[in-house]
């Protein structure tokens, strides 16, 4: 299947999701190739997808985290350009939430020491928050003010830090998708599946084959924003310069949503970090617990997200260290995280022009980038136009995208009214989470194709039983709207079909 286009931007992630959305508001063509079936397969999906400035208690502690990485380094620079991303980003974020309906909260960052060693590394947090400037943002707690806040913290807690300022959760899923719904409403071309395996450079760098599996697509630009295999790509079409790409991993935990009680004020519950290791404790915007603690692991396979009992256990230890009444019987799964940083500067980004390759743009986003995402969108925009290309704006651009109805959360009169417009609305397959096959159907219709893509539009399986009772509706509503077989149903992606009963076909 051939196809043209201006710009082919390989990689559906945030970074990818993000450049789209900007992209589509001008009269150019533009295509995304992503190799996984829907667009939070990879980095996307795991990611904590906070959005902060650089000026803030949440990038503090992240400072202090990843000092492992480059020790000599100065721990902030406020001119740096990541800082600059950060701050341009997180003034776009809120705006932009409300245009594409994206669910967010302030971020409530408590952090909280225990013993003598970690108040030390509290104090180091403090002393660095003023270097920031944010200090007056940040309040000094004694004991007794931390457990009037937070009762159910650990009670031998001896001091802590609290912010509310400058930062914001999202549920990392609900961000993307946003970006590729609202793509694809101004006119961007989506091919999944689509693994870019090959690139011909034609016409002295001026063109570019790009080849998948099933696609022949013809572009002049190409805007690599392929996260994990940023590097992989570039090399295809010897657009790769002076860096590399290195990887972390850390696991996290969920818990059940009735664990969200333990909260009374704040919604993050950190350990002071140290070089190279953290800990914390954090409400996702729809209501579940997560832990993510340890180290960030340097690993070389690009696909290693298993998941191990020993880190599962340190998970518990260090969660249960911050907040009490919860055990392992509260857990409902656990995950792996890939962080990616480049080898040229571990606290940047490349976000440049090939030297070899003068119409192939690389976006190597350190870590996932959720922060990053819609400044870097549009600073890619100015790089293109700086290039050559000509953005018109759109007449007809909607700026505007209209979530998926959360049945669950609407009012009784609301439930009647959208079941009277659609009697599907009133048919729960999702018991846990009160998911409804008019949802579903929706979901399907905005591009879902596996059990993944109902469950992260939707929130379909996501509760405490996991898919074990509303699963094979699931499939039996995706094989019946696709009309495929149930034995082709995937979680995500080929090689992860689930036949989950019998059926006629």
């Amino acid at each position: 299947m051939k196809f043209e286009t201006d710009v082919l931007i390989i990689g559906g992630g945030i970074t990818g999701a993000s450049i789209a959305r900007e992209l589509s508001q001008y009269d150019i063509e533009v295509t995304v190739a992503e190799k996984s079936p829907d667009t939070f397969t990879q980095q996307t999906k795991s990611s904590h997808a906070f959005i902060y400035s650089d000026a803030s208690l949440v990038n503090a502690v992240s400072l202090v985290l990843k000092s492992i990485l480059d020790p000599e380094a100065k721990l902030w620079e406020p001119d740096s350009p990541k800082n600059k991303f950060a701050n341009r980003g997180h003034a776009l974020f809120a705006p932009l939430a409300e245009r594409l309906d994206i669910p967010y909260e302030p971020l409530k960052c408590l952090v909280v020491a225990r013993n003598d060693e970690q108040m030390q590394g509290l104090k180091k947090l403090y002393e660095i928050t003023e270097e920031m400037g944010i200090k007056n943002d940040v309040k000094w707690l004694n004991p007794q003010e931390i457990l009037d806040m937070e009762p159910n913290v650990n009670p031998n807690v001896q001091g802590g830090l609290y912010s509310e300022k400058s930062a914001k959760i999202v549920f990392p899923p609900d961000y993307a998708i946003a970006n590729i719904d609202n793509a694809r409403d101004n006119g961007v071309h989506f091919l999944y599946d689509a693994e870019v395996t090959e690139i011909e450079t034609q016409d002295s760098g001026k063109r570019f084959v790009s080849r998948t599996p099933r696609h022949s697509i013809t572009s002049k630009f190409i805007i690599n924003a392929a996260g994990l295999y940023a590097d992989k790509i570039a090399d295809l079409a010897n657009a790769r310069d002076d860096w590399d790409i290195i990887l972390f991993r850390s696991q996290m935990v969920l818990l059940d949503r009735s664990i969200a009680t333990r909260f009374k004020t704040v919604n993050m519950i950190l350990g002071p970090p140290a070089p190279g290791f953290f800990e914390g404790i954090c409400l996702q915007t729809h209501g579940n617990p997560y832990i993510f603690c340890g180290k960030y692991n340097p690993i070389e396979d690009k696909g290693a997200t298993e998941t191990r009992s020993e880190w599962f256990k340190e998970n518990l230890e260090h969660g249960k260290g911050l907040l009490g009444g919860f055990s392992e019987a509260d857990v409902i799964t656990s995950f792996t995280g890939v962080r990616a940083f480049n080898t040229r500067d571990r606290e940047e980004n490349i976000i440049e022009f090939s030297k070899n390759q003068p119409n192939f743009l690389n976006a190597a986003i350190r870590l996932p980038g959720f922060t990053f995402s819609a400044a870097v969108a549009e600073h890619v925009a100015e790089l293109m136009q700086g290039r050559g290309v000509k953005l018109t704006k759109k007449s007809d651009y909607n700026p505007f995208r209209k979530g998926i109805p959360r049945f669950k959360q609407l009012s009784e009169r609301e439930k009647e009214e959208l079941i009277r417009r659609d009697p599907a609305y009133g048919r729960v397959i999702c018991r846990c989470e009160t998911v409804t096959e008019g949802e579903i159907l929706e979901a399907i219709r905005r591009g879902a194709r596996t059990i993944q893509g109902i469950q992260f539009r939707t929130r379909a399986g996501m509760g405490r039983c996991q898919r074990n009772f509303c699963g094979p509706r699931v499939v039996e509503i995706l094989a019946r709207e696709l009309d495929l077989p149930v034995s082709k149903i995937s979680k995500e992606g080929a090689g992860s079909e689930e036949i989950m009963y019998n059926s006629v076909d």
